[in-house]
C-alpha cells in the first residue's frame, strides 16, 4: 500500500530553525537531572546527610524519563510533537513545585512524574522522531542539532545551580527551574509543527517490515541491548570522573575540568559523526563509536598522569553523544518515514537505564575493591557486547546489499 508524501517544507528554513529550537527545548527539559548532582551535599543535608536521597532521585529520573518516552514517542504519533511539549511545560512548572516543597518522598514523586516522565521526556523522543521526518539531503546534521540539547543542558544548569545554590538554597533553586524552564517550554510549543511526512495520508500506512534485514523484534532488541551496554560503559567514568581524579591526588577540580573535556568533545563530534553518517551510514558510525570509545576505556584502566586523564577525556566525549545518534539514524534508515514514535523510546528507555546503572556500578564496584580500575574493565566488557551486537546488525545489513544506503 502506498500514497503520495507530502513534501513541502522538507529542507526548508524552518525546518532548521525547528531543529535549533528543539534543541534548546531538550536543554530546558533535562535540567532537572543536574541538580541532584551539583546540589547533592546541600540535598543530603536536610535528610541526615544520606546521600542516597539525592542519588536515588537522580536515577529515578533517568528512569522515568526513559518510560516516559516510549509513552511521549506514542502521544505524539497519535497527535502531534506539540502536544508533549505543551504537556512538558505545565509538568515541570508543577514537578519543580512539587519536588521542592516537601519531604523524601515528595521530591522522589517530583522526579519521578512530573519532572521525567511527563516533563524530560517530552522533549527527546518527539522532537527527534520529528526533525527526521523535516528534512532529506542533510538529516543527520539535524538530528546532531537536536542531539547536543542533552550536552547544553549538562553546561549550562549546572553553572546556574552553582550560583544559585548558595544564594537560595535547593528547594528554591529547584522551583526556579521549574517556572523558568516549564513556562519558556510552554511558549516553544506553539512553534512546533508535525513534519510534513506525518501530516501525509502515507503518515498513517502501517511500517513496511518487509524490507528489514532482520525480523524486527530482533532488530529492537539488538539496537536496545546495543543502547544499554553503551550507556553503561560510557557514564561509568564519566559520573566517577570527579572521584577518579580526587583518588589520583588531582583533586576535584581537576575532575571537573574533565568532564567539562568530555562534554565540550561530544558537542563538535556529534556534528562530524553526523556529517559521516551522511556519506559512510549510521551503523558504521556506531560502529566506529564504540572502537573510539574502547580506546578510552583502555585508557583509563592504566591512566596516571593528569595529562593522561585530560587526553582520554577527549576521546571518551567523542562518542559520548554521536553514537546514541547514531541509533535514531539506524532506526530511521531501517523503518522509513512511517517508523512508529514508540521505537526510539524504548531505545532510549534502554540508554536511560545504562546510564544510570552504569553510574550505580562503578561506584558499587569501587565499594567492593577500593580502585576504579575493575569499574573501568567492567565499562569495557560493556563495550564490548555493544560492538558485538551492532556488528550483529553491520553483517544482516550487508546480506542485504543497498538496503542503508543513506539519503
Amino acid at each position: 500500500m502506498t500514497a503520495a508524501v507530502d513534501r513541502s517544507g522538507v529542507d526548508s528554513p524552518y525546518a532548521w530553525r525547528l531543529a535549533f529550537v528543539s534543541m534548546f527545548c531538550i536543554a530546558l527539559g533535562g535540567g532537572s537531572i543536574y541538580l541532584p548532582v551539583v546540589g547533592l551535599k546541600e540535598i543530603a543535608a536536610e535528610f541526615g546527610d544520606r546521600r542516597a536521597v539525592p542519588s536515588l532521585a537522580y536515577m529515578v529520573g533517568f528512569f522515568s524519563m526513559g518510560v516516559g518516552g516510549v509513552f511521549m514517542g506514542w502521544l505524539a504519533d497519535r497527535t502531534s510533537p506539540r502536544v508533549p511539549l505543551l504537556i512538558a511545560g505545565v509538568s515541570i512548572m508543577a514537578g519543580g513545585w512539587l519536588a521542592s516543597s516537601g519531604g523524601v518522598y515528595a521530591l522522589y514523586a517530583g522526579y519521578a512524574i512530573p519532572l521525567g516522565f511527563l516533563g524530560n521526556a517530552a522533549t527527546f523522543t518527539p522532537a527527534m522522531n520529528n526533525i527526521q521526518g523535516w528534512f532529506d539531503r542533510r538529516r543527520s546534521t539535524a538530528v546532531s542539532i537536536i542531539s547536543v540539547g542533552p550536552a547544553i543542558s549538562g553546561f549550562v544548569w549546572p553553572q546556574i545551580y552553582r550560583w544559585l545554590l548558595p544564594e537560595v538554597g535547593w528547594r528554591e533553586t529547584l522551583a526556579i527551574y521549574g517556572v523558568t524552564a516549564g513556562a519558556l517550554l510552554f511558549l516553544c510549543a506553539f512553534y512546533v509543527r508535525s513534519s510534513p511526512i506525518a501530516r501525509s495520508k502515507a503518515a498513517r500506512l502501517v511500517e513496511d517490515l518487509s524490507v528489514l534485514p532482520l525480523p524486527s523484534p530482533v532488530i529492537m532488541v539488538l539496537l536496545s541491548m546495543a543502547a544499554l551496554c553503551c550507556c553503561v560503559a560510557m557514564a561509568i567514568p564519566f559520573v566517577h570522573m570527579v572521584a577518579f581524579c580526587g583518588d589520583l591526588g588531582f583533586g576535584s577540580a581537576r575532575g571537573a575540568e574533565a568532564v567539562s573535556l568530555i562534554l565540550l568533545t561530544a558537542v563538535a563530534a556529534t556534528f562530524v559523526m553526523g556529517r559521516l553518517a551522511d556519506y559512510i551510514g549510521p551503523i558504521k558510525v556506531s560502529l566506529l563509536c564504540a572502537l573510539i570509545q574502547i580506546t578510552s576505556l583502555v585508557g583509563f584502566v592504566f591512566v596516571e598522569s593528569l595529562s593522561g586523564i585530560y587526553t582520554l577525556s577527549v576521546i571518551h566525549g567523542i562518542p559520548y553523544i554521536a553514537i546514541v545518534q547514531g541509533y535514531a539514524l539506524i532506526l530511521r534508515y531501517l523503518y522509513g518515514p512511517t517508523i512508529a514514535g514508540w521505537r526510539l523510546g524504548v531505545v532510549m528507555l534502554f540508554a536511560m537505564a545504562g546510564m544510570a546503572v552504569g553510574g550505580w556500578l562503578g561506584g558499587a564496584i569501587f565499594d567492593v575493591t577500593l580502585s576504579y580500575r575493575s569499574a573501568f574493565q567492567a565499562a569495557l566488557a560493556f563495550n564490548l557486547l555493544n560492538l558485538m551486537l551492532l556488528g550483529a546488525l553491520l553483517f544482516s545489513q550487508r546480506r542485504r546489499r543497498g538496503f542503508l544506503i543513506p539519503s
